[in-house]
């Protein structure tokens, strides 16, 4: 099993099972599964490790590979569920759905307001899910999921791209 995003490597190891948020629905994924292809949708990705562990991480989209012997996500973004910034997250909410209650809203900005939304929605229920299970002594276990400081990182004006 490996994932990726635009940061680098994020995890690579053996999985017993891995469970993925696909845009049609969340798949589970066995040794041996047929081949497939899926975009992925904002949600948690569970891996469970041959010792039972569970690793659990949030995407913010994708793409999922899957052949017999290895699965590999390309992940728009990543994020440990425990980084979660819940305040944050629903204080996005709260603008995006002040975004879509107005009635003259470029179509531009009500997709990307629909799509903020799903994302910090997913990223909530992931937040509370881990919660639940860390009350319950399930943690996540010991995997390092601490990435190395990025050196040379272009600046972007995303207003620019936007314009």
């Amino acid at each position: 099993m490996n994932v990726v995003d635009v940061h680098g490597e994020v995890y690579t190891g053996m999985a017993r099972f891995v469970a993925v948020p696909a845009e049609l629905g969340e798949i589970g994924i066995l040794p041996g599964h047929a081949p497939l292809l899926s975009g992925l949708r904002p949600g948690e990705l569970r891996i469970t490790q041959p010792d039972g562990q569970t690793q659990i991480l949030f995407l913010e989209g994708g793409m999922l590979e899957i052949q017999p012997d290895i699965v590999t996500i390309l992940a728009d973004a990543s994020l440990r569920i425990a980084d979660i910034d819940i305040h944050e997250s629903r204080e996005r909410i709260k603008e995006a759905q002040s975004t879509l209650a107005k009635r003259a809203v470029p179509a531009m900005d009500f997709a990307r307001a629909e799509l903020e939304l799903q994302r910090e929605v997913a990223k909530l229920h992931a937040y509370q899910r881990y919660q639940i299970q860390e009350q319950r002594g399930g943690g996540t276990g010991n995997y390092n999921w601490e990435r190395p400081a990025l050196q040379n990182v272009p600046k972007v004006n995303v207003q620019e791209l936007e314009d």
